[in-house]
């Protein structure tokens, strides 16, 4: 596996105009979108850097998004009745997905979509210093989620699906780990594995490029890194202390046609973060039809 050449900031352009975005999605034709804290549903547009907001949840905050094959975006509602949102280009926003029972989750925050429909969702917990963090799987079509992986996860945050979709990937925020856990063939959870941990970090986003590496945008200490299966090499891709070409990076994704626009939201500024030619291009995500 080929290592990447760390990156020139100076190259790094921001596209103004969002409000602390902390999610990047993206859509079937390499569309991007973005949240605000206040609430605000941007799309991106790659042609000019600039950014519209098309939908809003105020006075509610969401997290991460998910696209379907109709660019619909999936949202995680981290608010007091956290749920998963579906907003449609029109900005007609529908409750998808609650907790089992239909109760809210405790912070609902990242959703990734398998071939078959099925929603994978991270509820993050109450950010305390307890693992009370869960991972649930909710049904093509929505409506109550299912616990999926059925004990408690360190704070998750984004998460991944591997190509082949035998491992569901995601960041442990609070436990500064990269985790995954097998996706067994009748689609329940198999076995729980931690492949990385970060001392004195804090991972928060995670995405995938064609050759296998894993990209981290690490929200402490500021940067973008580059994991190596095949070695287990951790580079750091950006090289910026000051934390000004790169601040604050919680969410990535490889966007544009050819998925090979590496964009990244900022949660300490008003920016999102764009890298072109970075020497990979990102997996093609899933893109199901959801009635």
């Amino acid at each position: 596996m080929k290592v990447l050449k760390p990156y020139d900031i100076k190259r790094i352009v921001h596209i103004k105009g969002v409000d602390h975005p902390e999610s990047i999605g993206i859509g079937p034709g390499g569309e991007a979108y973005t949240t605000g804290t206040a609430g605000q549903v941007y799309r991106i547009n790659l042609a000019d850097n600039t950014v519209t907001q098309f939908a809003s949840t105020a006075p509610r905050r969401t997290l991460g998004l998910a696209v379907d094959a109709d660019n619909d975006l999936y949202i995680a509602d981290c608010s007091s009745d956290s749920k998963v949102i579906r907003i449609t280009q029109e900005g007609k926003e529908t409750t998808y997905a609650r907790a089992p029972g239909g109760r809210p989750f405790m912070c609902a925050n990242y959703p990734v979509f398998d071939r078959r429909g099925n929603l994978y969702l991270s509820d993050s917990g109450d950010w305390s210093s307890k693992i009370n963090g869960r991972i649930f799987r909710i049904p093509p079509g929505g409506g109550e989620a299912q616990l999926w992986y059925p004990e408690p996860v360190d704070s998750p945050t984004m998460m991944a699906l591997d190509r082949a979709e035998r491992y569901l990937y995601f960041l442990e925020c609070h436990g500064q780990g990269l985790a995954r856990i097998a996706i067994n063939p009748d689609g329940s959870a198999g076995a729980f594995e931690r492949l990385l941990h970060f001392p004195y970090m804090v991972p928060h986003g995670i995405a995938f490029d064609t050759a296998g590496r894993i990209w981290l945008a690490i929200y402490r200490p500021d940067g973008v890194w580059i994991y190596y299966p095949d070695t287990r090499r951790l580079q750091r891709f950006t090289e910026d202390w000051r934390g000004e070409a790169v601040r604050g990076p919680t969410c990535l994704n490889f966007a544009g046609l050819q998925r090979d626009v590496l964009l990244v939201a900022s949660l300490d500024n008003l920016v999102v973060q764009r890298l072109d030619n970075v020497g990979a291009r990102g997996v093609r995500l899933t893109f199901p039809h959801i009635a």
